[in-house]
């Protein structure tokens, strides 16, 4: 005779209904899928559509990012004014998912767009700049290196996940604030380390650090590249080899969106130091931790190099 076992086991499982799937999600770059990846922590794991290592500022899609695109229930993008190559791409290769662009979010404080070497020379009525290629855009996108407005951000991606998948809304919600606690603590500690190098004038190698310059009040005075990372032109390169030869400059950052040549020929005869920074997330290991990887090791490379 056949156990009843076996048959009871199926109609048990016919019975029991399937376990709700996360919305398929995808995120633009390393930073932000970092924040995504925190939220959604227990729930699932958005993609990251950039491959790491790849800079934001000239890549190009593969057909396997298409792929995921078309296949994406949400995409989570930093915005048209960070990525304008892309908007046209999530228009034709994902028409049916939901889009959030993070830089259309309210809540924060928008810094404009830097333009000249030096920055104290900004707002002196200059009305040429050298590089521009920013178009009529005025934000500058790299807002994600202030932790303040990442906590905004996953208080943002935590409700639309909330709507998207309602099953786990509480754990989206629980994630976010758990993360943005331990980014206030970081923040703190970061504050408290870097408070006596306030006032040491250094050089970024792109104009990527103002949203970290602004939180933890330690401004940067000029940038080699704008905030585009484009190749700096001769009168540019010029002003700023000026500027560290005159003695004023401690420290020229480097990054791997800027040539190490550039970076030398800044500190070449002088003794300003230098240190490696990573704002884009390029060298670390995609996941919930590179989030906050990322901003430790901005301050550990400004310490160092202002110390």
């Amino acid at each position: 005779m056949r156990s009843a076992l076996p048959v009871a086991a199926y109609l048990t499982f016919l019975a029991t209904p399937a376990l709700a799937e996360s919305p398929r999600v995808v995120v633009d770059t390393a930073p932000l899928h970092s924040l995504v990846a925190r939220v959604m922590e227990g729930a699932g794991t958005p993609d990251l559509l950039l491959p790491p290592g790849g800079s934001p500022h000239d890549a190009a899609l593969r057909p396997s990012d298409a792929r995921r695109l078309s296949q994406a229930d949400l995409v989570i993008w930093t915005g048209p004014a960070f990525l304008p190559w892309l908007s046209d791409s999530l228009a034709a290769l994902a028409p049916e998912a939901e889009t959030l662009a993070m830089l259309e979010v309210s809540g924060w404080e928008r810094l404009p767009l830097r333009h000249d070497p030096a920055f104290e020379t900004e707002h002196e009525g200059h009305e040429e700049h050298e590089d521009d290629t920013r178009g009529e855009d005025g934000t500058d996108p790299h807002a994600w290196l202030d932790p303040k407005v990442a906590a905004v951000w996953m208080e943002r991606l935590a409700a639309t996940l909330a709507e998207a998948d309602p099953e786990n809304a509480d754990l989206y919600r629980d994630n976010a604030s758990t993360a943005i606690e331990a980014d206030a603590a970081l923040s703190d500690r970061i504050a408290e380390r870097l408070g006596p190098l306030s006032g040491r004038p250094y050089l970024v190698p792109h104009d990527a650090y103002q949203y970290f310059e602004r939180r933890f009040a330690l401004p940067a005075a000029g940038a080699l590249a704008l905030s585009d990372a484009s190749a700096p032109g001769p009168a540019r390169i010029s002003s700023l080899r000026d500027t560290v030869e005159a003695g004023g400059i401690v420290c020229v950052l480097s990054d791997p969106e800027t040539p190490a040549d550039l970076v030398a020929l800044l500190r070449e005869g002088t003794s300003a130091a230098t240190a490696p920074t990573d704002p884009d997330g390029l060298l670390l290991t995609p996941g919930p931790d590179l989030y906050p990887a990322l901003i430790e090791g901005l301050a550990d490379a400004l310490q160092d190099c202002l110390g």
